[in-house]
């Protein structure tokens, strides 16, 4: 058979398993909008480290790290390293402060953060990269798999387009987990190992006489290190940074079961990829020295498959379509996040579980096939999309600094931050050619910051408002006491464990963090540090002590004084005593939110009574003491 009959046969055979397995997925998995959103805070770290490096290992990407290869030698890794060292400041600074603020999107964290204002300013900047971004892996792929399947490339980009959203549909973020697994292996071993292996084995190792000078030199091979248009090693850290700290990666660090396994995947994320720049540059070196005049570096993907095996050629070309499916749908799920929180639960107040996720699947068919319109109308080329994707989406590293370290920032500043930032996009990259001489993120960095840090610093005001001394704690703050007299110590425990709650009264993040502040301006709480995640951490006063036990049930309180855990928690014992339990069926038998369960699970296990387990759906089962303090419960 001809290489086309091959990637034809493949890809059919590959979109009918994948949207048959993202039925199946979300059959069982998607009960109701969080488990659409962030999987129920189920993912472990094998399933965050591939869900990350799926969004690496894309259909814009995977030609792109040949193509640099081809051009810079083992130097074009840094176009992998970039993203690589982005994803090392997240793991380092906010993959785990993520997980740990209880927020579902970002922009519930921005509203606590700089205000409605500000969350709408930020919501648009997400939307807007996210559709971007999306183009440019629909267009990327549509110019490959069209050459290879031999139709029109706009076609190519609607069929892998209609195939995502209809698997997301199918299943949200559960459906784009279970068949990243899939794709992502497939690509990593047919593209980074099966690849290089064969072409070792065929033509030696690379040739450095052959080879331009200082080609398979590290770590910069022959690509400039300061420039100011890519490529260079430092405006693709500049790029990448940008990128890592967009929505999708909030969606994979919000969805981990615990921030021990958060920072786990997020460490895993960055060895990965530093392994695949290494490979995927050392591959670009053969490409330019078995086909060294082509007239467009550009071509070295597609030309390097036409001297392979068929069989190879072909599963490698089906691969781009797995990469950039993998990425997508994860794009897609986070773009549909933003559109369920802020605006059918924020604006339109919607309460009911089917109606939210109704508002999920709905949303991702009007989304994703916006983003296919996107890139077949507006494809001002590979680079152009990408400049604007990233350009928009670069404050948010801006916002994460502030947030995690300067807590400067405020509405205002936000506001206007959003404002220079979209401008410079405007003018830089789409009025004007000026990108060509320098990249715009080399000004919407500085420029962001700066508006963030000065906007705010002029028109700073206290914010917080004290509980009213007279009525004491109202009823979300009382709440709050509660949960933290239960033992859940953190935001992200929290906010997961009052998921019901909040739900009915249509309360987000930002409300809870809010009622949080102003128990502490008031001395029930006391906040473990004022930076870094140590803000997200709180313990009672003996005001608080007192305001909690006020308000809960005796019994509630004889229990936690006799066996440390609530009754929920004991209740939750229980239905594992008889052995390992899943607790997707528990959510389901009790009507539980699967996140609560989450949230229970986790604090029984940091209290040793309880091992959580399994690399798919979470199971639970009691520890021996686990089993002494229920026999102990049941005795008395």
């Amino acid at each position: 058979m001809t290489s086309q009959v091959w990637m034809i046969l493949i890809t059919v055979i590959y979109v009918l398993a994948m949207m048959l397995l993202s039925w199946y997925i979300g059959k069982k998995t998607t009960k109701d909008e969080t488990e659409f959103m962030v999987g129920g805070r189920e993912f472990t770290p094998l399933m965050t480290a591939v869900g990350n490096g799926s969004i690496l290992i894309s259909g814009g990407y995977l030609p792109s790290i040949i193509m640099y290869g081809y051009m810079f030698g083992m130097g074009g890794m840094w176009f992998y390293l970039g993203w690589g060292t982005g994803a090392l400041v997240a793991w380092l600074c906010w993959a785990g402060f993520w997980r740990t603020s209880g927020a579902l999107t970002p922009t519930e964290w921005f509203e606590y953060r700089y205000g409605k204002g500000g969350r709408m300013a930020i919501t648009i900047v997400i939307l807007f990269a996210s559709l971007a971004i999306l183009g440019w892996q629909y267009v990327g792929c549509g110019d490959t798999i069209g050459g290879a399947l031999g139709i029109d490339p706009k076609l190519a980009m609607l069929l892998v387009g209609v195939v995502v959203t209809a698997y997301v549909v199918f299943g949200g973020i559960w459906a784009a987990t279970a068949t990243d697994l899939i794709q992502f292996s497939w690509v990593f071993v047919v593209q980074f190992l099966v690849l290089p292996v064969y072409l070792i084995v065929k033509y030696g190792m690379p040739d450095a006489s052959v080879l331009p000078e200082n080609f398979l030199s590290l770590p910069f091979g022959s690509i400039p290190v300061v420039q100011f248009v890519a490529p260079s090693v430092i405006t693709f850290l500049m790029m990448h940074q940008s990128l890592l700290n967009q929505s999708p990666y909030w969606a994979r660090a919000a969805g981990t079961r615990s921030l021990k396994s958060c920072k786990k995947g997020w460490m895993w994320t960055v060895i990965i990829a530093y392994f695949t720049g290494v490979v995927g540059a050392f591959t670009g070196c053969y490409a330019r020295q078995l086909l060294p005049n082509l007239e467009s570096a550009s071509t070295a993907f597609g030309s390097l498959m036409g001297i392979l095996p068929i069989p190879l050629a072909a599963c490698i070309m089906a691969g781009l379509m797995a990469a950039t499916m993998s990425t997508c749908d994860i794009y897609l799920v986070s773009g549909v996040n933003q559109l369920v929180r802020d605006v059918a639960q924020y604006f339109l107040k919607i309460r009911d579980t089917k109606k939210l996720l109704q508002w999920a699947k709905w949303g991702t068919i009007i989304y994703g096939l916006a983003s296919v319109a996107f890139a077949i109308f507006w494809k001002g080329g590979l680079s152009y999309l990408f400049a604007f994707g990233t350009g928009v989406g670069a404050p948010l590293f801006v916002y994460y600094l502030d947030s995690w370290l300067l807590r400067i920032g405020n509405q205002k500043g936000a506001i206007a931050s959003v404002a220079v930032s979209m401008g410079i996009v405007l003018y830089w990259d789409i009025l004007t050619t000026n990108s060509a001489q320098v990249n715009s993120l080399w000004l919407i960095f500085p420029a962001s910051l700066i508006t963030l840090v000065v906007v705010s610093l002029l028109t700073k005001t206290d914010a917080v408002a004290p509980v009213d001394a007279a009525k004491g704690p109202d009823e979300l703050q009382t709440e709050v006491l509660k949960t933290l007299k239960r033992g859940y110590g953190n935001t992200g425990a929290i906010i997961t464990r009052m998921t019901r709650y909040c739900s009915e009264r249509q309360l987000q993040a930002a409300s809870v963090h809010k009622a949080l502040d102003s128990l502490e301006k008031s001395g029930y709480v006391k906040r473990k540090g004022q930076r870094l995640i140590h803000q997200l951490y709180f313990s009672l006063t003996e005001k608080g002590e007192a305001a909690a036990v006020a308000h809960m049930d005796a019994a509630e309180l004889k229990t936690i004084s006799n066996y440390g855990v609530d009754d929920q928690a004991l209740r939750f014992m229980r239905w594992i005593e008889n052995g390992d339990a899943s607790m997707s069926d528990i959510s389901g038998k009790y009507s539980i939110y699967m996140m609560e369960l989450s949230a229970i699970s986790e604090h029984l296990a940091e209290l040793g009574l309880v091992q959580v387990f399994g690399q798919t759906r979470l199971r639970a089962r009691l520890t021996n003491a686990g089993r002494q303090l229920l026999g102990k419960a049941e005795d008395s």
